[in-house]
């Protein structure tokens, strides 16, 4: 194997931040960046679950510390740059994973406005001001960088699942995405989104199986692949995206989805909630 290939996928010396790792996806991003070599920030409200994360990232021999933060509250965000870059001395790596969504499964005329803002709080608008953080940071440093959003399979097409806030959302962060790609491309500053499907292992989406009886074999009918995902499937995008292997790649939305996107994830039986394939219970 050519060293210098391997080299390309390397992120040793690099800092990251990942919003959102105290479970699930955010735990398997932040293990992703670690294993390629990265020093990492991880934040999330919950500090016992975050000391978690970064103890088992420390095993793989590099530094990681654990910040609380309500992300959605900005002057905790701006108090969590200033703490990594204070630890670290620089941001290369901002992962806006952070995120969750409406499980009620109400009709959107029957949701609740509280809500629905709390969706678009935490899922756009705190993706949008990490950005504005980290690239500011990114542009003192004079060096460049590479900012990952996450979004989702359901920011690029409509589904029958009842979560419109969540879709326009991470429809939104996918704007945001290319936007920001084309604001940036000249000062070196990388942008790109990763969207995933349904994944196990998971507490969001464990819930929602939960709580839904018959869920989790209806997505598994819509998948190409016929599973769902695991949260190690994205540690080589996390790393690809990261690393100089993609520095030509920017203003890109990265499907990990089994090929869900691809057949635009028609599904094969009815979810729980239909009498049959579009026809909705009340």
């Amino acid at each position: 194997m050519d060293p210098s290939l391997v080299q390309m996928f390397s992120l040793e010396g690099k800092v990251a931040l990942v919003t959102g790792a105290s479970s699930g996806l955010g735990v398997a991003f932040a293990r992703g960046l670690a294993r390629a070599g990265a020093n990492v920030v991880v934040t999330a409200r919950r500090q016992e679950l975050i000391e978690q994360t970064a103890s088992m990232l420390r095993q793989f021999g590099v530094e990681a510390e654990a910040f609380p933060a309500d992300i959605t509250d900005e002057q905790q965000f701006e108090d969590l740059f200033s703490r990594s870059v204070h630890r670290f001395g620089r941001l290369d790596i901002m992962v806006n994973n952070a995120g969750y969504t409406d499980r009620s499964g109400l009709r959107h005329d029957l949701g609740s406005f509280k809500r629905m803002r709390s969706v678009v709080e935490l899922d756009l608008l705190a993706t949008i001001n990490g950005c504005r953080l980290a690239a500011r940071q990114m542009l003192a440093q004079g060096s460049g960088g590479v900012i990952i959003n996450i979004s989702s399979i359901l920011g690029r097409v409509g589904s029958e699942f009842r979560a419109a806030s969540y879709h326009a959302a991470k429809g939104g962060v996918d704007a945001l995405t290319r936007v920001l790609a084309l604001e940036y491309a000249r000062e070196g500053i990388r942008v790109n989104a990763i969207a995933p499907s349904y994944f196990d292992g998971t507490e969001l989406m464990g819930k929602v199986f939960e709580s839904t009886p018959g869920t989790r074999d209806q997505a598994v009918s819509r998948t190409p692949m016929g599973r769902l995902g695991q949260p190690e499937d994205l540690e080589g995008a996390i790393v690809y995206l990261a690393s100089d292997a993609s520095r030509f790649v920017t203003g890109h939305i990265l499907y990990v989805d089994g090929g869900w996107t691809a057949g635009g994830g028609y599904h094969q039986i009815a979810p729980p909630w239909e009498t049959e394939p579009g026809h909705q219970r009340l």
